[in-house]
């Protein structure tokens, strides 16, 4: 049975928990939030969705598959890792500058790795889930 209002509410409900989970991962390395919040709150509403319209719906609108994003959510974080080693520092030491008035670094690259990590391993565990028990 087709719920209109159930579906209009969890699309507005993912977009509402995507953009919060920006606002996480973006003040997350000065505050509490950061990239593992950011990617639990991301992946909740993507799981949401997926209760409401099944899980190949679900995998056909995300941007990628949740694979990819482990993948490059990996690469993301050992690139930050790795970047200060150009330089002569140690592994994960924090580098910072300033683009536009706003000062970005090597914690934030690492919070987005470890956002894309969550994001994906979330989605992809639930999502597999829902397709062996053949939750449509």
């Amino acid at each position: 049975m087709k719920n209109v209002l159930l579906e209009q509410t969890v699309t507005f409900v993912k977009y509402l928990l995507l953009v919060l989970a920006v606002y996480l991962l973006w003040r997350g390395h000065n505050e509490p939030g950061g990239g593992f919040i950011a990617g639990i709150m991301a992946s909740i509403g993507h799981v949401f969705y997926a209760i409401v319209y099944g899980s190949k719906v679900t995998r056909r609108k995300m941007i990628a598959s949740p694979y990819t994003f482990i993948g490059t959510g990996l690469l993301t974080s050992v690139c930050s890792a790795i970047i200060p080693m150009f330089q002569n520092k140690a592994p994960l030491t924090g580098l910072w500058m300033e683009i536009g008035g706003v000062a970005m670094g090597t914690p934030l690259l690492f919070d987005i790795g470890v956002f894309m990590v969550v994001f994906g391993m979330i989605t992809a565990i639930i999502l597999t889930i829902m397709e062996v028990l053949e939750w449509n």
